[in-house]
């Protein structure tokens, strides 16, 4: 399985096409991988394997209004995308929309997926959560 960790900030061209980070594509195994909306207002790159564990995690759930609420908002905003010849993806412009992404990406490698973040959102995201590591760790048994 593949461990996606750093960040690194990219530049989308007119197009909409952005180089994956080499660190990253020399740990993709597949041609497809798989994008939608993230947590906290980002895009999620998954690749083809970790998305087939996550669909089927989404398709196991109990049938109720919130969880078909999920399945459905995955749904809609799920695309595959592939690597072109040149290590690219294409983000398609309606979840670039979403997230406010239009130039520059930062990926966050989150050990078996990847986020793509607009560079202001992810700075915020950091600098104005009320909590800190320190604070997180202390309350997981981690052996650290």
């Amino acid at each position: 399985m593949a461990s996606f960790v750093g960040t690194h900030k990219h530049t989308l061209d007119d197009k909409g096409r952005i180089s994956v980070p080499a660190q990253f594509r020399r740990q993709i195994t597949g041609e497809d991988l798989y994008l939608t909306i993230g947590m906290d207002d980002c895009l999620e790159l998954y690749p083809s394997e970790k998305w087939m564990k996550m669909q089927q995690q989404l398709l196991s759930m109990k049938n109720n209004k919130e969880n078909r609420f999920l399945l459905r908002s995955y749904a809609q905003n799920l695309k595959a995308v592939s690597l072109d010849s040149q290590g690219r993806i294409t983000i398609p412009s309606d979840l670039a929309k979403k997230v406010g992404i239009s130039n520059e990406v930062v990926f966050l490698g989150k050990f078996e997926t990847m986020e793509l973040w607009q560079p202001a959102k992810y700075n915020s995201y950091f600098d104005d959560t009320e909590f800190s590591c320190e604070e997180v760790t202390e309350n997981l048994e981690l052996p650290l």
